[in-house]
């Protein structure tokens, strides 16, 4: 059986098993919507009208209170008016009393007004008296038609129990209504204590509210019911679900493992040559032991190391002289752009120590090429670190430059900043190497170090001919670098940058202007400046330093020589091993003696390489 046949028919299994879990929890789920049906559609709004024929029950209770009220209100009223009537005196020659008068008058106003109340209530009563009749009606109604259209069996018979019920309350009613209404004949007729109907009447409410809250406890026990069977099919379409899933993953892995077992010898013999592979060993090669898919797959394995083990080969020779991520982008589809030139933003790092002649002179060839190559492999890891790219090695000097691909645009200068104060650093660490490498215990050579910066529009591509060709960088950015490596003999510093290389890096570190330079070969100056270090590193007597010398510096391109020498002067006391600033007040000095330059602008001519 091929491979897609075998796993084909472990999906079918799962399918059917995932299926049979479908059908089983719609099943459930159908079961649920059902008592949600009866619950939302039939009992409570059923419960709803229940409780609403009770609110009407006890506002009808009320109004024949209030009814009674008025009445026996008003009939009191008539009996006193009757008294003072009899009370007036009946010989011709008597002036009835005027309060007399006026009583009768009151009480007059006042039965008059008890008599609209009465004939106002009596409609108010009339009318609710109608509306709860049509309510109980309608209801008993519902409960019929919701018997025929319930969607459980529980519903049906809960209902059908429930309509006598109804039944019941509708006929309570229409007794309590009839007492009720006898009640008010009799205060109508005139007699006010009727304490036996009293009695009947509140017995036939005690039976009504007795009936209401059975019908109410009737619907509540079935809504709690119906909400316990809904959550009941839940948990077992939820238990059920979870079962036949595991059932099916279980039964999955089994047969996956029948499956796999049929197919473990070579792909375990596939894993370990990747293996093998990834650990860079390329000299294996694989046996197949099949002619199915895997066997197919072992021989391209087999194919693709051997290209693996060619491309390694070119890398390994190359690598020695390119960077291996250049050769990288050669052999893979990428090598077509870089091998045509393109004008980007670059920035280009010359390195070199300083006085290496006077050092070499002071060593056997040998020991020349064992010191220069360890200088060269320890500067050159920050470099490479921080995505740089070696463009190659002049004696002691190095060249490279960063530029997109293989860094991150908008980041060149601020990765070569990072990697010449690196490298700066590590000089430090060379030294106390020195003893080691050379043998010498005294009278070792001192070794300084000179970086410059440049960041810019450059060319970069492979340059030469067909024969031979370099991945480099070419124009004036280039040049600048170079130039600004060599300026630091001027200023005793160890790196400087120019202008864009200050701004582009400013973010990630500080630094402080060297000076406004025309550079040899140019017709524009630039301005130079030194890293100090990472922003979050310097301390606040290095920045106020650093602000005082900027401060110093421009009064000296301003012209103000005696206030610069002043300001040099007081940047000497502060730090007395600034070489940038000895630099300063020796101009200063030879201005003194010979006069400022001639058309003096602010920018310092280097007149030399």
């Amino acid at each position: 059986m091929k491979i897609p046949h075998k796993i084909f028919g472990i999906a079918m299994l799962v399918f059917l098993m995932m299926g049979s879990t479908i059908l089983y929890s719609t099943y459930k789920l159908y079961l649920v919507s059902r008592e949600a049906t009866d619950l939302a559609e039939i009992f409570i709004p059923l419960s709803d009208q229940v409780g609403e024929i009770g609110i009407q029950v006890l506002l009808q209770e009320t109004h024949v209170e209030r009814h009674q009220k008025h009445l026996i209100e008003a009939r009191l009223i008539e009996v006193k008016r009757d008294e003072l009537i009899a009370a007036v005196p009946s010989s011709s020659n008597l002036v009835p009393s005027a309060d007399n008068d006026d009583r009768i008058a009151e009480l007059e106003s006042d039965h008059a007004a008890l008599i609209e109340e009465i004939a106002t209530n009596e409609k108010a009563y009339d009318e609710l008296e109608t509306r709860l009749d049509a309510s109980l009606k309608r209801a008993e109604a519902d409960v019929e038609s919701a018997i025929a259209n319930a969607a459980t069996i529980n519903g049906q018979n809960t209902l059908s129990a429930l309509l006598p019920m109804v039944q019941a309350i509708e006929q309570q009613q229409s007794s309590l209504n009839d007492q009720l209404r006898l009640l008010v004949q009799t205060l109508k007729e005139g007699r006010v204590q009727h304490p036996q109907l009293e009695d009947l009447i509140e017995a036939e409410q005690e039976k009504l509210a007795s009936q209401l809250d059975a019908t109410e406890d009737k619907l509540a026990h079935y809504m709690l019911g119906a909400s316990g069977r809904a959550e009941e099919h839940e948990r077992q379409a939820l238990l059920v679900s979870v079962a036949l899933t595991i059932a099916s993953g279980l039964l999955a892995l089994l047969a996956s493992g029948l499956v796999i077992r049929t197919m473990l010898v070579p792909l375990r013999r596939l894993i370990a040559g990747t293996n093998e592979v990834e650990n860079g060993n390329l000299t294996g090669e694989l046996k197949a032991l099949t002619k199915d898919e895997i066997g197919d797959l072992t021989r391209s394995f087999n194919g693709m190391v051997e290209g693996l083990r060619k491309s390694e080969q070119i890398k390994v020779k190359f690598g020695q002289y390119v960077d291996p991520r250049v050769v990288s982008a050669l052999i893979e589809e990428t090598g077509k752009e870089l091998m045509s030139g393109e004008r980007k933003v670059v920035s280009v790092f010359f390195a070199d120590l300083a006085n290496f002649t006077g050092i070499s002179e002071r060593f056997s060839p040998e020991g020349v090429v064992t010191l220069v190559n360890h200088y060269l492999a320890m500067m050159s890891e920050p470099v490479t670190q921080h995505q740089g790219l070696i463009d190659k090695y002049i004696g002691d000097a190095i060249m490279a430059f960063w530029t997109p691909p293989f860094c991150d645009d908008g980041q060149q200068a601020t990765l070569a900043v990072r990697a010449a104060l690196q490298d700066a650093a590590l000089v430090r660490i060379f030294r106390q190497e020195l003893p080691a490498l050379t043998g010498l215990a005294r009278d070792l050579p001192d070794i300084h170090m000179r970086i410059g910066i440049a960041t810019g529009d450059a060319i970069v591509g492979s340059i030469g001919s067909e024969k031979s060709k370099n991945y480099t960088v070419i124009g004036d950015t280039v040049n600048l670098g170079s130039r600004l490596e060599s300026a630091n003999r001027i200023y005793g510093t160890t790196i400087l940058v120019c202008r864009q290389t200050f701004e582009m890096a400013s973010g990630a570190f500080e630094f402080r202007k060297i000076d406004d330079l025309l550079v040899f070969g140019k017709t524009e100056p630039v301005s130079v400046y030194e890293p100090l270090g990472a922003v979050s590193a310097l301390d606040r007597d290095l920045l106020a330093y650093r602000d005082q010398f900027e401060d110093a510096l421009a009064m000296f391109h301003k012209g103000a020589w005696t206030d610069a020498q002043n300001a040099f002067q007081a940047c000497k006391q502060t730090r007395e091993n600034d070489s940038a600033c000895d630099t300063y007040l020796k101009r200063l000095t030879m201005i003194k003696q010979d006069g400022p330059p001639p058309e003096w602008n602010g920018v310092w001519h280097m007149d030399s390489k």
